[in-house]
């Protein structure tokens, strides 16, 4: 086993462990805790194309969700793959999904896919980007089609004219 082999196992085991608390302090509702995965300068993109800049803004917009909308959620979500194309660097690809309140399995319809950039920063390792979009693949039939153009049609017509972030 080479050096950087090793390297690459150690560094991907302290990734794996910051994407496993972020989800434990989602599901604690610690808007603070969540914001410090993520870099001073981190962008964050949320599943509705929201984007939230610096770890600061995370932390309350995250709290804000926790205290209202998501209370007594939780996040679960897998790690698909981590490459590093340097050694300060990873790409991360997982799954996430949100259990609702009082519910027992992730709601289907809250499926994501997520992109996130790791950096490290001296020993430890946290999140510079974090993209997340939900899974809603056009397949399916005509139904399934259809389903996907009306929500486009229904986006335009409640939606459009709002301010581009």
């Amino acid at each position: 086993m080479t050096h950087e082999t090793t390297t690459h196992q150690t560094d991907e085991a302290k990734i794996r462990t910051l994407f496993e608390d972020l989800l434990g302090d989602w599901g604690r509702g610690d808007g603070e805790a969540y914001g410090s995965r993520f870099t001073e300068d981190a962008d964050y993109v949320a599943f509705d194309g929201t984007r939230t800049r610096g770890r600061r803004e995370i932390s309350a917009s995250h709290q804000q969700l926790f205290d209202k909308f998501l209370q007594g959620t939780r996040l679960t979500g897998r790690i698909l793959s981590i490459k590093f194309p340097g050694p300060d660097v990873a790409l991360v690809h997982a799954t996430g999904g949100t259990i609702m309140r009082g519910k027992t399995r992730p709601s289907p319809e809250r499926a994501s896919i997520q992109t996130l950039v790791a950096v490290r920063e001296g020993d430890e390792w946290r999140f510079a980007a974090f993209h997340n979009s939900r899974v809603r693949p056009i397949g399916g039939g005509p139904a399934g089609f259809l389903i996907w153009a009306m929500t486009d049609k229904l986006w335009r017509i409640f939606a459009s004219g709002k301010e581009d972030a």
